[in-house]
């Protein structure tokens, strides 16, 4: 297996990172992507990713931190995206659960696009919706407004839109990432959209150390629990989970440009 979306480079492992990774690696997980959520979570992503096999990394800046960015650390960005561990620009996006300014959360997105395009290199879309504000419909309004020759690859992490918006974005060439949130009791849209979206267009991730999926919901999330996340999937499409990890895995691998 290979989880899509990881933290485990954040001091919520700092006690138990090595016996953490040895439990994903019994569970069965040959690599994971280890996301950037600022710079120097992406400099400690790139650090752990260069110490693991099958560990690779994201730089970006979550859209909840952009107010931090200055135009050094735009340079620093670009610099870190050079690395040869690095697959991905990310995560990056829109996000108004605590409020945020659409304007500048565009602006900052859109600087982002330019970088992935310079470093051929796809999206990790972090989307969330405000109370106020539908964060998957802003985001499909940009990535439409763009010429055909902008527009990016990429993962739409933790899908949490709608039946529509998922086939939107797949018409968009995008893939979508399901988390431990589509085991939830409460994740009807998440499962119809989980149920409909094809199997060659699917990623897994856990998100960790966030939304633990059933029956760990609560705790402390581990790439190790990326298996139950798999196995709601093949539940959903009436499949062995065999079938899930191996589309999951060819999806990462042509996705990220994994070797």
């Amino acid at each position: 297996m290979f989880d899509s979306h990881a933290h485990i480079a954040v001091s919520q492992f700092d006690k138990d990172r090595e016996v953490v990774i040895e439990r994903a690696r019994n569970a069965g997980l040959f690599g994971w992507l280890e996301v950037g959520t600022d710079i120097e979570q992406s400099h400690k992503a790139i650090a752990l990713a260069e110490t693991q096999d099958g560990a690779y990394a994201t730089v970006g800046v979550h859209p909840s931190d952009i107010g931090s960015l200055t135009e050094s650390g735009w340079k620093k960005i670009d610099e870190l995206l050079s690395n040869s561990k690095v697959k991905a620009v990310g995560e990056i996006g829109l996000d108004f659960y605590r409020g945020g300014n659409l304007s500048e959360q565009t602006e900052v997105l859109l600087r982002f696009l330019e970088l992935a395009q310079k470093h051929s290199l796809p999206i990790v879309f972090h989307v969330r919706n405000g109370e106020m504000t539908d964060a998957h419909e802003e985001l499909l309004k940009i990535l439409n407004n763009l010429s055909t020759d902008r527009k990016p690859s990429g993962v739409i992490h933790t899908f949490s839109g709608n039946l529509l918006q998922a086939q939107k974005y797949l018409e968009l060439g995008l893939y979508l990432s399901f988390s431990g949130v589509v085991t939830f009791k409460n994740a009807g849209a998440i499962v119809e959209a989980a149920i409909n979206t094809p199997l060659d267009r699917i990623l897994i991730e856990t998100d960790c150390p966030f939304l633990a999926p059933v029956p760990y919901r609560g705790k402390r999330n581990e790439p190790a629990y990326v298996q139950y996340v798999a196995a709601k999937i093949a539940e959903l499409h009436h499949i062995p989970v065999e079938k899930v990890i191996e589309h999951t895995d060819v999806n990462a691998h042509k996705l990220f440009n994994i070797p």
